[in-house]
């Protein structure tokens, strides 16, 4: 039942999460509902005005309810999960149908599947299919892309590690102000 679910290391962006299917939706349920749940307390955070649930419970007017801000939190928290594990749950499906091949057909198919949860946000047929086949596109040209999004890796992994040289080489430029100006030579 193991399977590497680790994302890998930090420096690492060419690992892929690997393991059965049910595990890999659960992980990417899980890893959706954190997002959602974020992105909800963000919203409930930067609402300007009170948020209050409209209806029978009513609540003061102008008071915060707790009812409300939980619908706030939890509706993309549900969202996001439900997406991020339809996304997942249709690329296993995919592999399994196909022989553990990973290509952009599965990322097409399951993408195509995850923008149908987006789109039933809205609940209106024609956005779920424009978001279906947007979705389905994007991560498809993702997955051809591949990890390799640089000419120069050599250059990103100087960026990103800032890797330096083990002697420090002083320029000339540095050494002749350090002569001018003895007092700050060590700073």
């Amino acid at each position: 039942m193991g399977g590497d679910l680790s994302a890998g290391a930090f420096d690492d962006p060419k690992n892929r999460v690997s393991g059965p299917g049910l595990i890999r939706t659960m992980y990417s349920a899980g890893i959706g509902a954190g997002a959602g749940t974020f992105y909800g307390a963000c919203l409930a955070a930067w609402y300007p005005d009170p948020v209050t649930t409209a209806g029978k419970y009513g609540g003061i007017p102008g008071r915060t309810d707790v009812r409300a801000i939980g619908k706030t939190i939890l509706r993309p928290a549900m969202w996001f999960s439900l997406t991020a594990g339809t996304y997942t749950a249709v690329e296993c499906a995919m592999e399994a149908a196909r022989n553990e091949t990973q290509d952009a057909w599965n990322s097409l198919v399951a993408g195509m599947a995850g923008g149908a949860v987006i789109g039933m946000t809205n609940g209106r047929p024609q956005v779920v299919a424009a978001t279906a086949i947007g979705m389905g596109i994007v991560m498809a040209a993702v997955e051809l892309s591949g990890p390799k999004t640089v000419a120069n890796e050599a250059a990103l992994d100087h960026k990103r590690m800032g890797l330096l040289p083990k002697t420090h080489v002083e320029s000339e430029a540095l050494a002749a102000l350090k002569e001018k100006y003895p007092q700050h030579k060590n700073l």
